[in-house]
């Protein structure tokens, strides 16, 4: 047996199942990230803040949108428009004030779920990368003291 092709082929499984652990291990994770960063921005380019349904104004669908919970979503011009009362706190306080009022985390704390996909994608496909490389370079050195026939 070529010892090359046949190690060429464990690694190749190696790697594969170590691609589906990794993917296994991280799903969740990063599910619920994209599921949070979704939540926090309803609106493209403005930032989407909760109130309690029950205290909501405006009309629904047009100035609110309704979450399966009781949250009541505002993009933050409407919200701003409909509560006067905040008008002294800046966006990011404001922003800080009702997610923590509401249970969720806030703009600021919501994670990106991009980076985390990167950074795993990395892992799970840079270690078995390394370990051809260092495996390679090993057989290659390996194979300078085999003995020479003539």
């Amino acid at each position: 047996m070529n010892l090359r092709s046949g190690l060429f082929r464990l690694w190749i499984v190696g790697a594969a199942l170590f691609v589906l652990a990794v993917a296994f291990v991280s799903y969740s994770e990063i599910k619920k990230q994209f599921t949070t960063a979704a939540d926090a921005v309803a609106w493209p380019g403005e930032v989407a803040v909760p109130v309690l349904c029950a205290d909501a104004r405006g009309a629904a669908d047009a100035d609110y949108f309704i979450e399966f919970s009781d949250n009541c979503w505002y993009a933050m011009s409407k919200f701003r428009r409909l509560y006067p009362e905040f008008e002294d706190l800046s966006d990011k306080e404001l922003v800080r004030k009702l997610y923590a009022a509401r249970g969720i985390a806030g703009v600021s704390d919501v994670p990106n779920p991009w980076k985390t996909l990167g950074l795993r994608a990395g892992v799970a496909f840079g270690i078995p990368l390394a370990v051809l490389v260092l495996g390679s370079s090993l057989l290659w050195a390996l194979s300078g003291f085999a003995v020479t026939r003539h």
